[in-house]
């Protein structure tokens, strides 16, 4: 009988023995996969036998192969969800796992705008947002919030004269959030009285600034690094900007071109890399480190798990040291899982961004036992006192009272590190510079020292690429952490620092 094509969904065939190994314990799920890879690039409909000796040849399974990892690796495929279990028989010694997709761990207006709920209109306020000398600024992102509980306001975006128009259900705003993409600061307001009009004016970011990230880590100051450390970035692409040194990379998002492992306009990739690496106008943690760049972000949209794992193994081909993975989901994924252990095994730690859900529980990859989860903390007076990130304070704070860990931080006993991740100024695509919040630039803080500690002990990278590499290169770096007196739930072991002697 002739399936529903309509029902057709896109899924994942992993083999169960590890990809780098004699496949000799499963020969047969070997030439399987290495069949399917045949039918790779005509993303044609390929007819499987059913294996059930009942069933007639017309009864064959019809699967579209849509991409591969190796010859004999995992398969991104398209099959009727009718068919799954004829083929799991048909099939046996292959996991069978759903294709989902991943969001960057960024503390973005997107998350607030979600929020607002429209309400009865009874008043209109145009706003109006300028920057220095003026000057009218466009596409600011502008969030008014009537009753936050709630989840009642407006929001909008400006145009070319800095103005938007918003109508709300009452003439006090409880909060205002506005935000730039790049080049000023955010702002952020409680308990504003409205008129008609309200201008509001963002402070430009200074390079000199000393944000959260300077405070703990004085960035200016640290030598370049020579040694060889090499670390693969999973984002949205990473670059153009003059402060990066991209070494190489590749762009895994299906049916784009391979070659562009640029940032795909959104700006995230390349905030995530200045963190890191960068060395001119603004130094990163870790600068003159060998960046590569994979890119699994289509403009606008998630990551599928699959290109996520296609990076992984990239950079397991590409020898990294250290992979950095600011992205997130509330479910565990056993495809992603699978390439983190192979990672692992290959001597590579990888560092994941525990997620930015308001202290929900620590988001996946973070919370594999084989990553190392990094929750987002901040500073007092690091940022400007109307900015959006005195939003972000909360309790608890550390030791030092004027640290906190930020209030959109994930948090839980999966929790290994944290890191500064409120209000960080690092690059941004075509030599601008952003202030961005999140475990997404906690991770690429902790990531950075980590590739700074690591460079100071060349024997331990020198070792033979396994896991005992791995298991000796996070044993290294737990005697360069510090309490920082939040607590294990938010803080994990604490904080990586820079012994005298790493100096």
């Amino acid at each position: 009988m002739k399936k529903n094509s309509s029902a057709s969904k896109n899924y994942i065939l992993l083999p169960v023995f590890r990809t780098n190994i004699s496949k000799q314990d499963s020969p047969n799920v070997a030439r399987f996969l290495a069949m399917l890879s045949n039918s790779v690039e005509q993303s044609a409909t390929v007819s499987l036998a059913s294996r059930n000796m009942h069933q007639k040849a017309s009864d064959d399974i019809p699967v579209v192969v849509l991409d591969s990892i190796e010859t004999e690796g995992a398969k991104l495929i398209r099959i009727n969800a009718d068919e799954l279990a004829n083929f799991r028989f048909s099939y046996p010694g292959l996991r069978i796992i759903k294709e989902k997709f991943y969001n960057p761990a960024v503390c973005s207006p997107k998350r607030i705008q979600l929020q607002v709920e429209q309400a009865e209109i009874k008043t209109s306020v145009t706003v109006t947002v300028k920057g220095e000398k003026d000057k009218a600024l466009a596409g600011i992102t502008v969030v008014i919030f009537t009753n936050f509980a709630a989840s009642k306001g407006a929001s909008g975006v400006t145009d070319s004269k800095g103005n938007i128009a918003l109508n709300l259900d009452r003439n006090t705003a409880e909060r205002i959030y506005v935000y730039a993409d790049h080049s000023y600061w955010g702002y952020f307001k409680k308990d504003v009285q409205l008129s008609a009009s309200l201008e509001i004016k963002l402070e430009p970011i200074a390079l000199d600034f000393k944000d959260s990230l300077r405070y703990f880590y004085d960035t200016a100051k640290l030598p370049k690094i020579t040694q060889k450390v090499r670390v693969g970035i999973i984002d949205t692409g990473v670059g153009p900007h003059d402060d990066l040194k991209v070494t190489g990379g590749k762009n895994l998002v299906r049916g784009e071109n391979e070659a562009d492992y640029q940032d795909n306009g959104e700006g995230h990739g390349t905030h995530v890399g200045g963190i890191i690496g960068a060395y001119g106008k603004l130094n990163g943690v870790a600068a003159g480190v060998e960046i590569m760049s994979y890119r699994v972000f289509p403009k606008g949209s998630g990551a599928s798990n699959f290109d996520i794992m296609k990076a992984i193994n990239e950079a397991i081909t590409d020898q990294c040291d250290l992979i950095n993975m600011s992205l997130g989901e509330a479910q565990t994924d056993e495809g992603i899982t699978s390439y983190i252990k192979e990672a692992y095994n290959a001597g590579i730690v990888c560092f994941a961004a525990n997620g930015n859900d308001n202290r929900s529980p620590v988001s996946f990859p973070a919370n594999d036992s084989l990553s190392i989860a990094v929750s987002a903390m901040g500073r007092l007076n690091t940022f400007p006192p109307d900015s959006v990130e005195s939003g972000s304070v909360q309790e608890p704070y550390g030791t030092d009272k004027d640290n906190f860990i930020a209030d959109f931080s994930n948090i839980g006993p999966e929790t290994d590190l944290t890191a500064p991740g409120v209000g960080i100024i690092s690059t941004y695509p075509d030599n601008l510079y952003a202030i961005m919040d999140g475990t997404s630039m906690a991770c690429p803080a902790a990531t950075g020292m980590a590739a700074r500690i690591l460079a100071g002990n060349p024997d331990l990278l020198n070792l033979p690429r396994n896991q005992t590499r791995a298991d000796e290169m996070v044993k290294y770096l737990s005697v360069n952490i510090k309490s920082m007196g939040f607590g294990n739930l938010y803080e994990g072991k604490g904080m990586l620092h820079l012994r005298p002697q790493n100096k």
